[in-house]
């Protein structure tokens, strides 16, 4: 009987095991199925606020005009030299800077342009923003405007399509008469300049772009080709270089600096050379420019002064520039129509720029030749706007056009070409109104999705409290439904296209199949509502949650607020500590009150401290300075942060174990995974970001060559161990942080019974056993895997940030410690997700970033790898980035799960502490939906604000990004999370 009594005992075992794995599965789904819909929402709303240009596919022919006996042109170039030096900043070249400063060695454009300016000029070129070098490459080619979506693809450059003076001179003269040494971006956009390659004499030689890390590579290379290539110049008709050294420079180490300072020598160097090897070449034009500038940083990609401001220098030794006292502003889109007309090709269909006016006036100020050739830029013009739908009924920019045919006609040259130029200006300006209009549609569907979602996620977290309604009881109905109103809804939304919205299919498809989810859940709320439990409600501390959630999102009401958000949140978070404060006075217990009143001292003072790490974006000047670097204007790391990296392997695990040792929890696999495992992963972080300044440091003994395959071990050893083998080891494993103490109570129970103590005797067993741990064992599991994830993160930051990084980890732990002396999970399971997100956004701003394109740490792509093959460059960028919102939601689980023992023999109670664990993680998606909501509705609001692209369009994209990273998070810590639920099960169950 007692055989088929244990038989029957572990087979009830199994069963529930079985039941309990299939509840955790299930329960993933939940944030699975919320985390596609918030992608839904994201997609919509981005899809009518992200603007696009369109592109017409036609190729431009030359037109009549071009033989008119009245148009008159300059002699065309039978050879044009194109250098771009990346992010050639204005000042680099115009001999504006300081003649002591950094900046001031590229001196020979400025020199030749004050010396013969007849021959040669300098010119101030105005970019458009985004100025990222893709962007920039396609409009100066095809002299079209970029827009703000456009700096996505940046690092996804696929072949221009549209027409440019690239294919024109493709078309005209052949593949092979173009040459080519330089970045490679040029021949993903181009993949005709290739077939350079196949000819006898190759003339393409493409170099990897975006190691930034490497200043030299490149610019070595072209330089190497350049000569060779000019001395045989009968072989081509263009000869293009794209130096990177200077761009790379910056991002490494900022403009005012001794290495830019030689960078700079060197492109004065590679100027004077072309030069000398032209100077007897009337037929031969030389073009150097920028794409873009850089900040005061040595960064780019927004709109600041820096940024937007370029140089560009042309010379001949034909006279053919009107002479100028003053360095003239041009933009440039206008060097594409300019350059065109210089070689005798169409000018790009789809270009907007205008012609370099003191380019075609020539040193006699011939404004023939300038209405010349403005009349042939603005039919060209024309020609696109009668193309394009868009300016069907536009006629106020057209009268400019007629007027100057009028002029034209009358041989009133001078008029003509000023009405030309104000018709083209006049056009640019109507089409960067026109391509600012926004898909309301789109954008309100958007909003709408996030909404339900939103109400959903509160339906299911007020409905499923852990304790009179688990949500595991119910999963396997709600996959159902929700499946089943998936498919009937993604029909319902395509075939609604044939009555509304038809030009909107895939928009109100994904719309409909969305709502068809969240009405399959509604359903069954509708099915199973007698058998759900009545709704309270909510806590205080439930309450202080939203209210902090709705603080924080009103800050994107305001442009200033959002420009000093990390202030607000220190201010939140700070506040919040002081109510923990207040409320740790309410415990009776004098010990554990001393202890939660010291914790909730050390959260205030780590809120504040979080604060002390910055980089100012360009509005919080002059009243920010900047210290995440050794210098405001650099990209280096300090030795002394460095120094102290050093010291969070000794000081962060023992104050994790301390934390853990008041409940008995540093025991078992603790000792080894924190106290030597976590150690050693933090020492070669501080190894590898030591090496990185070696590598950077010009006084460096060492050469960098030799440097980087250490780095590069050390970078790989440690992320494969944190995001590969310690989960897998963790999964595997289950670590139990316990320990088992067994003391032999014979001597205890002989004494007893010589002294007559029945009782003793009978209550006393021969061998008493006690789990140190048992009342941590869930959180102290869970927390090991939870580390690994943070070693990962610490590496792909920068000295500085895994130092916030740190502090991050500190102020949790408080968090936790605070929490369950106050029982708040049995109070409320959303407070503690809440304010672990809205740490997760003051550790962004902490570890180096701002709500902008320019903050984007690209450098850490080469953490791993010199190249930017996948995945491991991507990684890298999103563990930096978006590293503290991954740990934040990584973390959310931890918030029921810590100071939790186990309920030995008792299956329900580990269903209950399942839902718990889904019950956490709806919550920190609850916090993050609403944040995004309220985000999307003020940024809809303010579309039209002055600020809209410069700082409510960059903080979007932040929040769709953190709402997509924290919701990935989520997902994994509840599978985690329900793994850590069975892992105890199959320990105590």
């Amino acid at each position: 009987m007692a055989k088929e009594s244990d038989k029957s005992a572990t087979k009830a075992v199994r069963k529930n095991k079985a039941k309990l794995d299939r509840s955790g599965l299930l329960s993933t789904i939940v944030p699975v199925w919320f985390l596609l819909l918030n992608v839904a929402g994201l997609a919509l709303f981005s899809l009518g606020f992200l603007l696009t240009r369109p592109v017409l596919p036609d190729i431009a022919v030359k037109s009549e005009t071009y033989s008119d006996p009245a148009v008159v042109l300059p002699k065309p170039f039978q050879r044009v030299v194109f250098i771009l030096i990346d992010a050639l900043r204005e000042d680099f070249i115009t001999g504006s800077a300081p003649a002591d400063s950094y900046i001031s060695t590229l001196v020979t454009p400025a020199k030749y342009a004050e010396s013969q300016p007849e021959n040669a000029a300098v010119f101030k070129f105005i970019a458009d923003p985004p100025t990222t070098t893709l962007q920039r490459l396609k409009a100066l080619t095809t002299g079209s405007l970029p827009t703000f979506i456009d700096a996505g693809s940046n690092f996804n450059g696929a072949a221009i399509l549209e027409d440019s003076w690239v294919s024109q001179l493709l078309a005209k003269n052949g593949f092979d008469r173009i040459a080519f040494a330089g970045d490679d971006t040029w021949v993903s956009l181009f993949p005709a300049l290739l077939n350079g390659t196949d000819s006898s004499i190759n003339k393409t030689f493409p170099y990897e772009s975006f190691n930034v890390l490497d200043i030299h590579t490149v610019d070595n290379g072209v330089t190497a080709h350049l000569a060779p290539l000019l001395e045989r110049r009968s072989e081509w008709d263009v000869l293009i270089g794209h130096y990177l050294g200077v761009d790379h420079t910056g991002h490494r180490y900022g403009p005012n600096t001794e290495v830019m300072k030689d960078k700079l020598a060197q492109m004065d160097d590679v100027v004077k050379s072309v030069i000398s090897a032209i100077e007897d070449d009337e037929d031969t034009l030389l073009v150097v420019l920028g794409d873009h500038g850089m900040d005061e940083k040595g960064d780019h990609g927004g709109d600041s002064k820096g940024e937007i401001e370029a140089g560009l220098f042309i010379y001949s030794s034909r006279p053919f520039l009107a002479p100028s006292d003053e360095i003239t502003t041009v933009n440039q889109i206008d060097i594409v129509p300019t350059l065109s007309l210089l070689l005798d090709i169409p000018i790009p269909f789809n270009s907007l720029g205008s012609p370099i006016a003191s380019v075609f006036k020539g040193p006699k100020s011939d404004f023939h030749q300038l209405a010349s050739a403005s009349r042939i830029v603005s039919e060209q013009i024309n020609s696109y706007r009668s193309r394009h739908p868009s300016f069907a009924n536009s006629t106020d920019v057209s009268i400019l056009f007629n007027e100057a045919n009028l002029a034209w006609v009358n041989q009133d040259y001078e008029k003509a070409s000023s009405l030309y130029l104000a018709f083209q200006s006049a056009n640019v300006n109507a089409c960067r109104d026109m391509w600012a209009r926004f898909d309301l549609v789109s954008m309100t569907l958007g909003i709408a999705l996030l909404v339900a979602t939103f109400a959903t996620m509160i339906a299911f977290y007020a409905i499923f409290n852990g304790d009179s309604a688990c949500a595991s009881d119910y999963l396997s109905m709600f996959f159902k439904r929700i499946v089943l109103g998936t498919a009937i809804g993604t029909l319902g939304g395509y075939g609604s296209t044939e009555f509304v919205l038809s030009d909107r299919t895939l928009i109100v498809t994904v719309f409909g199949a969305s709502v068809g989810s969240l009405l399959g859940f509604l359903s069954c709320l509708l099915r199973m509502r007698k058998s759900l439990p009545s709704i309270s409600l909510p806590s205080k501390w439930t309450t202080l949650a939203l209210v902090y959630t709705a603080a924080h999102g009103m800050l994107f009401a305001s442009n200033s607020y959002v420009v000093w958000e990390t202030r607000s949140l220190s201010y939140l978070l700070v506040t919040f500590g002081f109510i923990l404060l207040a409320a740790s006075f309410g415990i009776t217990d004098p010990i554990q009150r001393g202890t939660t009143v010291y914790n909730s001292v050390m959260f205030i003072i780590l809120a504040r401290a979080a604060e002390y790490p910055k980089l100012c974006r360009e509005e919080q000047l002059p009243f920010c300075t900047s210290n995440f670097y050794s210098s405001p204007d650099s990209s280096v790391s300090s030795v002394t942060v460095i120094i102290i990296l050093f010291l969070v392997p000794i000081v962060l695990p023992s104050v994790i174990r301390s934390f853990l040792r008041t409940s008995a929890s540093d025991e078992g696999s603790a000792k080894a995974w924190i106290g030597a495992g976590l150690r050693l992963a933090l020492a070669l972080v501080g190894l590898y970001w030591t090496l990185d300044y070696a590598e950077m440091d010009p006084r460096s003994i060492t050469a960098p060559e030799d440097i980087r395959p250490f780095k590069y071990m050390i970078s790989r050893l440690l992320i494969g161990i944190a995001l590969i083998g310690g989960p897998l080891a963790w999964f595997r494993a289950s670590p139990l942080c316990l320990r088992v103490e067994m003391t032999n109570n014979q001597e205890l129970i002989k004494r007893a019974a010589e002294e007559g103590d029945i009782e003793t005797v009978e209550k006393t067993k021969p061998v008493s056993v006690e789990i140190l741990g048992f009342a941590n064992a869930y959180g102290s599991l869970y927390l090991l895997l939870f580390l690994c994830l943070y070693a990962g993160v610490a590496l792909c930051n920068k000295p500085m940030g895994g130092i916030a990084l740190a502090g991050m980890i500190y102020q949790i732990l408080t968090l936790l410690e605070i929490s369950d002396a106050l029982d708040i999970p049995q109070k409320s399971v959303l407070l503690i997700p809440t304010i672990l997100g809205l740490m997760g956004t003051q550790y962004y701003f902490a570890t180096g970033h701002q709500a902008t394109l320019v903050s984007i740490q690209w450098d850490v792509a080469f953490l791993f790898t010199e190249t930017t093959k996948p995945p491991l460059p991507h990684i890298a960028l999103i563990l930096n980035t978006f590293g503290p919102y991954i740990l934040a939601g990584f973390a959310a689980p931890l918030s029921v799960l810590y100071k939790l023992s186990p309920s030995p023999k008792d299956f329900r109670a580990s269903e209950i502490t399942l839902s718990k664990v889904l019950r956490s993680s709806i919550g920190m998606m609850i916090y993050t939906t609403l944040l995004t909501v309220i985000n999307f509705v003020m940024t809809a609001v303010l579309r039209r604000h002055l600020m809209v692209w410069k700082i409510f369009a960059p903080r979007f994209m932040l929040a769709g990004g953190a709402l997509i990273a924290v919701d990935v998070a989520v997902v994994l810590a509840t599978y985690a999370g329900a793994k850590s639920v069975s892992s105890i099960f199959d320990v105590f169950g």
